[in-house]
């Protein structure tokens, strides 16, 4: 028990508690008429809020902005412990305690529930999330789980990702595209935010804020190595382009270039250079591409921010 307790520990994500939460999860729970209640609907608040900004840095839309949701009277018998994405269901926060080796899953209330999130509250600066259980756990077994029995952090982007990839709105349609990008092969980069890559971009980096992805690219008769960064700032999309040889530095005469408002945008290496890097700034669903030119020699790569 102690080796697999050991394992979700390591995989799991720990996280500051703002002062803004504990405000928030304060006013909440005075809400409610009995100490006990208040205790766990405070503990509860702080697991949803955490549990909320987490899914929220790696780009999924949630929604805890209605106003009936902080409102007791309106919610009659739940105790808004639910995270909802938007477009794919409710995950239901289960509040850990240091020590705590098991717990009672919450009653299915929720018609959409995706599965249930642990997070430990080990005070009221840190918050760590634990695991996830899938919602189908529940109707298989008893209501009571070790916390050994839980999938780790990572299962649950794993467990995410299709749904997410299924069911996403606000991608754009083919018939949406300009004409330039209606018969292109696009990398859609907002994916690599939610853990979802196409087969010729391999994964470097990713932590909460920020997903590398890189490609080899050949071009006259030399390979090249393209690497772009996302992060995502409110509405704003975060681009880094970087461009690099695979094995030697980039030849002199050679541009890469990216398009910027009406213009083009252009980088010419001029002297020896080992990389080319551009930062773009974009909007939700703005089109662009990134094109590496020899002399006459050329290769484009069309995205969606």
């Amino acid at each position: 028990m102690t080796d697999k307790l050991n394992v979700l520990r390591e995989l799991a994500i720990s996280l500051p508690i703002p002062i803004s939460f504990r405000q928030q999860a304060e006013t909440y729970a005075s809400q409610y008429f009995t100490q006990d209640a208040q205790a766990r609907v405070y503990f509860n608040t702080l697991a949803v809020l955490v549990g909320n900004a987490y899914f929220r840095m790696l780009g999924f839309e949630t929604n805890l902005a209605k106003l009936e949701r902080w409102n007791a009277a309106h919610r009659l018998w739940s105790e808004a412990n639910e995270i909802e994405l938007s477009g794919l269901g409710y995950l239901e926060c289960c509040v850990i305690l240091p020590e705590q080796l098991s717990i009672v899953l919450p009653q299915d209330s929720l018609s959409e529930k995706l599965g249930y999130l642990f997070v430990e509250i080990e005070n009221e600066n840190t918050a760590t999330l634990l695991g996830f259980l899938p919602a189908s756990y529940s109707k298989a077994t008893d209501s009571e789980v070790l916390l050994t029995d839980l999938l780790s952090m990572d299962d649950i982007i794993d467990y995410l990702a299709p749904l997410e990839a299924s069911s996403l709105t606000d991608i754009i349609e083919t018939n949406d595209l300009t004409q330039e990008f209606a018969d292109k092969k696009i990398t859609y980069l907002r994916n690599w935010l939610n853990s979802i890559y196409e087969a010729d971009w391999q994964p470097s980096m990713r932590d909460l804020k920020t997903a590398t992805c890189k490609k080899k690219l050949e071009l006259a008769g030399q390979v090249f190595e393209m690497q772009l960064s996302v992060s995502q700032n409110d509405e704003v999309i975060l681009v880094r382009v970087i461009v690099q040889g695979a094995s030697a530095s980039l030849p002199k005469g050679m541009q890469v270039s990216v398009p910027d408002e009406s213009e083009i945008y252009t980088e010419t290496v001029n002297d020896v250079a080992d990389l080319i890097s551009i930062p773009l700034e974009l909007s939700k669903g703005e089109e662009f591409w990134v094109e590496l030119r020899i002399g006459q020699n050329f290769i484009r790569e069309y995205f969606v921010a």
